[in-house]
């Protein structure tokens, strides 16, 4: 009677493992530490605050942070990693370290999965859709081929790609591993300058562009194509809201995903017992994640899905959310009796 006692407050006493939840993720360059909006720089951080608050994601990559990433930390209650002048995470999750080279950090929700989130402001310039345009920039030569373009564009940030893409290494060498790659990445995405974009927008193309090519080739989504794959239905221009007057509007802000190889949720065996102490739970299972949305945010007007007026920033920012699925593995045949 004592063992069976025992057992029974053992049992109740389990709490089987949280299933995991969505997560939510954005990525927003604040322009010069969210103090450019207007003349009052306090005025322009406070904004830059208000939609930092209103983006409500549990993940927020910003670039030029420019020393506020704290201050913004601290007053949205978010566990902060200041990666250097200009990129810092601010995340609702426990950080349980930063990589090598501090390209990212492993996070752990509260439901006890790890992930990892990496945040990248690659070189601005030279700028190759503005080269291309014969618009002038940091001095920039002018071009006229997409051969010109590639090799601008492995010059200018062919290196950090890859030196962002050594550090993600050991994450990218687990295959259970939840890896979020975000930034401001000064170059539009490889899968934008399609033939048929690129003649309907009036460009030179089609470009495969070099710096997302790479990270594609390393397993990596984007999380905005997922959900809207036409770039002329849905361009998602997140440069800029505030456009010279001559200008070329693109899609540089950018949330890729990498997914973790599902593994199935183990199956008790039809004789099974409960266990009888918390440590005897199994591992809850990797689940598999998807992108159920996908949002451009920014001020009201055609090119945003979620307005914020007034919007303190010269970039959009866009807002992802992953969505678990645990696979279950089939059921076990019954025992022969």
């Amino acid at each position: 009677m004592l063992h069976l006692a025992l057992a029974t407050a053992l049992v109740q006493g389990f709490t089987p493992p949280a299933e995991p939840a969505p997560i939510s993720v954005a990525t927003y360059n604040l322009w010069v530490g969210g103090q450019n909006a207007f003349p009052d720089k306090a005025a322009s951080r406070q904004l830059t605050l208000d939609a930092l608050r209103a983006l409500d994601a549990d993940i927020l990559a910003i670039q030029e942070q420019k020393g506020f990433a704290e201050e913004y930390a601290a007053a949205l209650g978010y566990h902060v990693l200041v990666q250097d002048d200009s990129t810092a995470v601010l995340t609702r999750f426990e950080i349980v370290e930063p990589s090598k080279n501090k390209w990212g950090a492993q996070l752990r929700t509260p439901h006890g999965q790890t992930l990892w989130v990496f945040n990248v402001h690659f070189p601005a310039a030279p700028y190759q859709p503005y080269q291309l345009e014969s618009i002038p920039y940091h001095d920039a030569r002018f071009i006229s081929t997409p051969a010109e373009a590639l090799t601008e564009s492995r010059l200018a940030r062919g290196e950090n790609a890859h030196r962002a893409l050594k550090d993600m290494a050991p994450a990218l060498a687990d295959p259970a591993a939840l890896i979020i790659l975000c930034g401001d990445f000064n170059e539009p995405s490889c899968l934008d300058w399609t033939h048929a974009a690129t003649s309907a927008w009036g460009r030179v193309g089609p470009i495969d562009w070099p710096t997302t090519r790479l990270f594609h080739d390393a397993g990596f989504i984007d999380a905005f194509r997922a959900v809207h794959p036409d770039p002329i239905a849905k361009p998602g221009w997140t440069w800029t809201p505030r456009p010279d007057a001559r200008d070329v509007m693109d899609r540089i802000d950018l949330v890729l995903v990498r997914p973790p190889a599902p593994t199935p949720t183990p199956s008790p065996a039809p004789d099974a017992q409960p266990p009888l102490a918390p440590h005897h739970a199994p591992a809850p299972a990797t689940p598999s994640w998807s992108v159920s949305a996908a949002e451009v945010v920014g001020e009201p007007g055609p090119m945003t899905d979620r307005p914020i007026d007034p919007w303190p920033s010269d970039h959009r920012a866009v807002r992802v959310t992953l969505t678990p699925t645990l696979t279950p593995s089939s059921p076990r045949p019954p025992l022969a009796r």
